[in-house]
């Protein structure tokens, strides 16, 4: 038996997933704690985990800490939470292609290409590079499948009129809000995680980025607001980023689409399976969202409406229908409602996407991470730690105690706020809803869980 702590990241939809990954490492005799992540130091002293699970390893804090574990004979695993990133300049920087992984003792992949970018860091062995898939898109297979929300309860849930098709848009314009505000924030961050350095690299001015992200958000959602004028007797859904500004769209609903209000629903707190489960046509911007869709089968327009676009990737529209302007959109939507099917061209190159960036997803990835930590575990080779050095590190264990006894009031109070904590409204300061975890979100997940059918 062994202590495995796993480290959530506050996009919440690796929460279910990780989860899932807990309940077979439990299955298999080990124990298992998750932290929020970037919060993971305030647990080692008192938990003493044989093993911390990571999603990556990018800023050079982290990688000292990895080393640190290392140091204390912890096992450090990498499981990615963005495994094929959209654009082609960010792959190397996503894959740590240039971090110091010499703390790291298995690093699992997407894909192959992210597994080559790997194999050229001279700090990791490529016998610790396992390709794994995509844990997420075990959602989209059996046995997962089945416990992911139904297309009629979806629509009674949001008080959608049945007899209608519902078409879902995917927003992911997360760097429109630093165009008139939070500059500062944007350029801190940017240059945080490594980001400064590709974007230069790729529009020359970093600023450039947020502006071009707005110009589109504006083309995008006129489009939009025509489409749903157009088509008085279809659902619509305005599935949003976690990490935009949710206001702007409450606004958008409110001023233009108010005649329109009843057909419409702004979905924030829903995990994208269960949206696109129940969407007939989903549109979206070079999104993995409508890779998601292509697993369920769903027709998927690409909006490609501005000359000056910054976000698109060739790959990630391969399977999409292509419409550059409102009358295009309009037209390929008018189509699809009315029975046309998906294209065998689109068709071929999803299937080619899915081999390539998603190791062909047979449901069974996060299966494949927990049988390698397992055997990772059961390494008669590993000397396990002392615990002297954790324990005299006091204060984590201190703040440990102050994070789990409040379910990490403290710690929503520095992101939130203090209205929003108090009302358990999870928006931070910049508007966005980036949702790190609570423990009824754990003990939730472990109840859904538990009733898919593999687990009698």
């Amino acid at each position: 038996m062994a202590k495995i702590l796993i480290a959530v990241d506050h996009k919440w939809r690796d929460l279910a997933g990780h989860v899932y990954a807990g309940l077979l490492l439990e299955q298999l005799g080990h124990v298992v704690h998750y932290a929020r992540n970037n919060l993971e130091k305030n647990y080692i002293s008192t938990i003493k985990p044989d093993l911390v699970l990571m999603n990556h390893l990018i800023p050079p804090k982290k990688q000292e800490f990895a080393k640190y574990l290392q140091s204390q004979n912890i096992r450090v695993v990498i499981l990615p939470t963005e495994g094929m990133p959209t654009l082609d300049g960010m792959r190397n920087h996503m894959g740590g292609k240039d971090c110091d992984l010499s703390g790291v003792d298995l690093h699992f992949v997407w894909n192959q290409p992210m597994a080559d970018i790997l194999q050229e860091n001279q700090t990791l062995a490529d016998d610790k590079i396992v390709v794994a898939g995509v844990p997420r898109f075990d959602f989209y297979k059996e046995p997962l499948k089945a416990i992911l929300l139904t297309k009629s309860a979806f629509l009674k849930k949001y008080e959608l009129d049945s007899r209608y098709p519902l078409v879902t848009f995917a927003t992911n314009f997360t760097q429109a809000s630093f165009h008139t505000s939070n500059q500062d924030f944007y350029l801190r961050n940017a240059k945080k995680y490594g980001r400064d350095k590709v974007f230069e690299e790729l529009y020359g001015d970093l600023g450039d980025v947020p502006n071009r992200d707005y110009i589109s958000r504006e083309l995008f959602l006129n489009a939009f607001v025509s489409l749903v004028r157009n088509f008085p007797e279809v659902n619509f859904a305005l599935k949003l980023h976690p990490t935009e500004d949710h206001q702007f769209y409450k606004d958008l609903l409110r001023k233009d689409l108010s005649s329109s209000a009843s057909r419409v629903r702004i979905i924030a707190h829903e995990y994208s399976w269960d949206v696109l489960n129940a969407t007939d046509i989903e549109l979206n911007r070079s999104c993995t969202t409508a890779i998601e869709s292509w697993l369920l089968g769903k027709p998927t327009i690409e909006m490609q409406l501005n000359p000056d676009e910054y976000y698109f990737s060739p790959e990630f529209a391969s399977g999409s229908d292509m419409v550059r302007s409102s009358d295009e959109l309009i037209e390929k939507v008018s189509n699809y409602l009315a029975g046309a099917s998906i294209p065998e061209d689109l068709q071929k190159a999803r299937d080619q996407f899915l081999r390539k960036w998603c190791n062909s997803p047979d449901g069974k990835s996060t299966k494949t991470v927990v049988d390698h930590i397992h055997h990772l575990l059961n390494d008669n080779t590993w000397i396990r730690k002392t615990d002297a050095d954790l324990t005299a590190d006091w204060k984590r264990r201190i703040y440990y105690y102050l994070l789990t006894s409040g379910d990490h009031f403290g710690h929503d109070l520095r992101v939130y706020g203090l209205m929003n904590t108090l009302n358990k409204s999870y928006v931070d300061k910049l508007g966005r809803f980036d949702k790190y975890f609570h423990k009824r979100d754990i003990l939730e997940w472990q109840q859904r869980l538990s009733q898919r059918p593999d687990n009698n």
